[in-house]
């Protein structure tokens, strides 16, 4: 017998009610791809390896690694994902601005 013992339909039904609820309002999915943005993560909501933000990944999750083409990407820690998106906004910013040619 399975630990779980409630049966499946009632938990799907739980489930989907739950997600009826809560509608995300678009200044709400802007700020959490904001969060993900500056917090290094996957902006996509999914896990694509077992790293954390400060260590990097040792191997995929999800989906096979041949469908991924950036597998460097993939297995970076956080920190350093972080750094190679805001060295880009900044780049970005500076050029803008005049700064930088």
């Amino acid at each position: 017998m399975s630990k779980n013992t409630v049966k499946p339909t009632l938990t799907r039904q739980r489930r989907t009610s739950a997600r009826r609820r809560r509608q995300a309002t678009p200044a709400m999915v802007a700020l959490q791809l904001l969060v993900r943005f500056l917090s290094g993560r996957p902006l996509d909501g999914r896990r694509h390896s077992n790293g954390t933000f400060w260590a990097a990944g040792t191997r995929r999750v999800g989906p096979p690694a041949y469908l991924i083409t950036c597998q460097w990407w993939a297995l970076a820690a956080g920190w350093q994902r972080l750094g190679v998106r805001l060295t880009g906004v900044m780049v970005g910013l500076l050029a803008l601005s005049g700064v930088i040619r």
